[in-house]
C-alpha cells in the first residue's frame, strides 16, 4: 500500500473506533437573497461542512455564520477558492440535534 491509501485507511479506521461518523459535505447556494438561513439535522456524533455561495460567488461583505448548540462545535468560516466553509460536529453520542446556519449576502448595487 502507498502512502496515502495506508492514511486514508487509517483516518477511516479512526473514525469508526472513534464513534464519529464520517463528515458529510452540504452545499448551500443563497439565490436572490440577501440573508439565507439553513438548519441541518445533524446525527449522533456527526460531522458537516457546510460550503455557500451568495448567487454563484463570494462577493466581498459576504459572511457565513454557523451557530452551535450545546455539545456541538463549529470553525470559524474560511474561503476556499469562491465558496465560504466552515465545520460543525455533534459531539453528543445520544441525541440528534440541529445546526442554524447564516448566510449573510451583500445587496447587489
Amino acid at each position: 500500500m502507498n502512502g496515502l491509501t495506508k492514511t486514508l485507511v487509517l483516518a477511516s479506521t479512526l473514525c469508526l473506533l472513534s464513534g464519529i461518523a464520517a463528515a458529510k459535505k452540504v452545499s448551500i447556494n443563497c439565490q436572490n437573497n440577501t440573508k439565507c438561513v439553513h438548519y441541518e439535522d445533524m446525527g449522533k456524533s456527526q460531522t458537516d461542512t457546510f460550503s455557500t455561495q451568495c448567487n454563484g460567488s463570494v462577493p466581498i461583505g459576504m459572511k457565513l455564520v454557523c451557530h452551535p448548540v450545546k455539545d456541538m462545535t463549529c470553525t470559524d468560516s474560511v474561503q476556499r477558492n469562491t465558496y465560504l466553509n466552515c465545520t460543525c460536529t455533534n459531539w453528543s453520542a445520544t441525541k440528534k440535534q440541529t445546526a442554524t446556519i447564516d448566510i449573510l449576502c451583500p445587496a447587489a448595487n
